[in-house]
């Protein structure tokens, strides 16, 4: 009785794992869709080293893991190195002599006048990703829907917005503010209080691959949302206002002349005034220039490690990246 007690227990077992596997393997839709979503939001936050970089004086400021604060200059050498044990910074702004840094569990620094960085209260635990300047406030978008905004000089407030994704990245410019998640979502405010949301994948259904984003950039007259499709291809979606999108295509010439598609996920994504041309960050090391023509996109490899910010400062773009990479390129 035992052995056959035994036996068809084994037989059960087997019968639920054949299930199991094949209903992952028939799976489909919006299961696919999930899976290739919370890869993506851990990929994004698995790097070490450098994650964010801004003008600073006439030089850069970077930080990033191990809680670094780097004053870097001009030529790319690390001349002030500052840490805060324990801390993972994710962004840095500055304006005037004010840097502002902020990162995981809501830490939020802030540093005037070249003094010592003095820890703010940004009333959050959720991890702060990306930090914006919109009409005198500070902007911050963080984990789970949260935006905070504030004054140095007093207190922040917290907004959590109905949104499925974390809000990634944000950026403004004179007249409006522009928010994106990693779901694909878009968020827009014209006075840093009420906010519209956009679903890109729901509104462009059928028109363009699902999108989760990782990176936003306001100008004057472009807008500019780097991300992947659901199929893990990068993505670039420009737009004037931000009501109407258009997908850029990311083919470039390669050293052998060949047409080729880009296949690295970008990070980061700057404007040159000068050059009239987007700068695209990417991973493995990949730099992507894109002028107004829509036929002379260039690729460039400077490294093989991840890369995850930029700056512009005069005639210099510095880019950094994981295991604290830094790289100076001329723009003239």
């Amino acid at each position: 009785m035992l052995l056959r007690s035994l036996y068809i227990r084994s037989l059960l077992s087997i019968h639920v794992f054949i299930v199991f596997l094949l209903c992952n393997i028939f799976q489909t839709g919006n299961a696919t869709e999930l899976q290739s979503s919370i890869s993506f939001q851990n990929s994004t936050r698995s790097s070490v080293g450098y994650t964010a970089i801004a003008q600073y004086n006439n030089g850069f400021i970077a930080t990033g893991t191990d809680g670094r604060i780097d004053r870097i200059s001009g030529s790319g050498a690390v001349t002030n190195s500052e840490r805060f044990p324990g801390e993972k910074f994710s962004c840095i702004i500055t304006y005037e002599k004010v840097v502002i840094v902020a990162g995981e569990r809501g830490v939020l620094l802030i540093n005037s006048n070249n003094g010592k960085f003095r820890k703010v209260e940004s009333n959050t635990n959720e991890n702060i990703n990306s930090l914006t300047l919109f009409r005198g406030l500070i902007i911050a978008g963080a984990d789970n829907g949260i935006i905070i905004s504030g004054n140095p000089n007093s207190s922040f407030k917290i907004t959590r917005l109905p949104l499925k994704g974390n809000i990634v990245s944000v950026s403004a410019r004179e007249s409006e503010c522009f928010g994106v998640t990693d779901e694909g979502e878009i968020i827009h405010t014209t006075n840093g209080t009420k906010w519209e949301i956009t679903d890109f994948n729901k509104a462009y259904a059928g028109y363009y691959k699902t999108s989760y984003f990782t990176k936003i950039l306001v100008t004057e007259n472009r807008i500019a949302i780097a991300g992947k499709h659901n199929d893990d291809s990068p993505v670039l979606l420009l737009s004037t206002q931000g009501n109407v999108w258009t997908e850029r295509t990311l083919v470039y010439t390669d050293e052998q002349g060949y047409n080729t598609l880009l296949e690295d996920l970008p990070n980061d994504i700057i404007y040159d005034e000068t050059s009239e041309q987007f700068w695209m960050i990417c991973n493995k090391g990949k730099v992507m220039q894109l002028p107004s023509c829509n036929h002379c996109n260039k690729v460039t490899s400077i490294t093989e490690v991840n890369l995850t910010g930029s700056a512009i400062n005069g005639p210099t773009l510095m880019i950094v990246g994981e295991k604290f990479m830094i790289k100076a390129i001329s723009l003239f």
